[in-house]
């Protein structure tokens, strides 16, 4: 009896998903931004020193290469310490690559503002303040009007 009420409950199941899939079509997000958003929680007392970092070493290079600086919020509760978002000019596919070239850019404007050596030195301190972080991906619509 018990397999008889699950087969026909499969078809009734299998009968609706049909139906409605006639009406399904593939629809693709418009009029949306992606974004890369970075939680991270620093070590004890050292928030400060990586926004320094921030600002004083890695914006620079941002601004020298002509990439984008990302959107940096600093939180006053909650488990972390900053998000750190940044547009996906080519959306989802923008995460197809191991080093952009954006990323390129930077890098290269960063060690020719720091030099070879301290850029390295730079970046590593910048790691060892932060104690976790997290990554996601996410858009907004871009045509919600105020």
């Amino acid at each position: 009896m018990k397999t008889i009420i699950l087969s026909l409950s499969l078809v009734f199941s299998l009968a609706s998903f049909i139906a409605h899939a006639e009406e399904l079509k593939a629809k693709k997000l418009e009029n949306v931004e992606f974004l890369s958003i970075s939680y991270t929680d620093f070590k004890p007392g050292k928030a400060d020193r990586a926004m320094e970092i921030i600002r004083d070493h890695y914006f620079p290079a941002s601004k020298k290469a002509g990439t984008q600086v990302p959107y940096i919020v600093q939180l006053h509760s909650g488990e972390w310490d900053m998000i750190t978002a940044w547009k996906l000019k080519d959306g989802y596919s923008s995460m197809e690559w191991e080093l952009t070239e954006d990323g390129v850019k930077w890098m290269s404007a960063f060690m020719k503002q720091e030099g070879k050596e301290k850029s390295k030195e730079i970046r590593d301190e910048f790691n060892s303040l932060i104690q976790r972080s997290s990554h996601v991906i996410g858009y907004h619509p871009t045509d919600i009007k105020e």
